[in-house]
């Protein structure tokens, strides 16, 4: 007999999988901060972005609770390579915006595409499209905050590297996870 999970043991697992994704995401952050440094176009956009693959994967995977591991690892980011110093408006925008556009494409595509929640039915040319949304999405949304704080002065072209970027980190990370995945062996039917 199946019975569903009492809140206390949802409550749980939201939480542990909100801490795996804030911990991805910070790791992915650092990783690409290491590797990818000099690559910058300027600080916070980047020819290369593994962390929005690591945000668009783990919020396909673990819908709202990505969402919370996100913004929080988000604010955690901003304030560990100091990326708005004595802005906390900017930094809690940059931080949600970071949170929401993975979510929104996500939605997007389980509401326009008639993605299943168990992604059962996610092919690649869906997933390439939720990839190509957030690529566009997350760094329009990120320059327009920018721009209206006055912290940005690169909006076109700082659109084009952040969405390259994106894209780029996307692709690298749904890749590198397919790859590994095919070295799993199959559960049988």
């Amino acid at each position: 007999m199946d019975t569903l999970p009492t809140p206390s043991a949802r409550l749980r697992l939201g939480l542990a999988t909100a801490t795996v994704t804030a911990v991805c995401y910070l790791l992915s952050y650092m990783a690409n901060d290491w590797l990818f440094k000099q690559t910058e176009f300027t600080q916070g956009i980047a020819w290369i972005y593994l962390p929005a693959g690591v945000r668009l994967i783990c919020t396909l995977l673990f819908a709202e609770a990505a969402l919370v591991g996100i913004f929080v690892a988000s604010l955690l980011a901003a304030c560990l390579y100091n990326l708005f110093p004595a802005d906390p408006v900017t930094t809690v925008g940059y931080a949600l915006i970071s949170a929401l556009a993975p979510y929104l494409a996500y939605r997007f595509t389980l509401e326009g595409m008639d993605l299943r929640r168990s992604l059962t039915n996610l092919t690649t040319a869906r997933l390439m499209l939720c990839v190509l949304i957030y690529a566009l999405s997350n760094p329009l949304l990120q320059l327009i905050w920018f721009a209206f704080r006055g912290v940005s002065y690169h909006f076109w072209s700082g659109l084009i590297v952040m969405s390259i970027g994106d894209l780029i980190g996307s692709l690298i990370v749904v890749y590198a996870i397919k790859t590994l995945l095919s070295f799993m062996p199959l559960p049988n039917r």
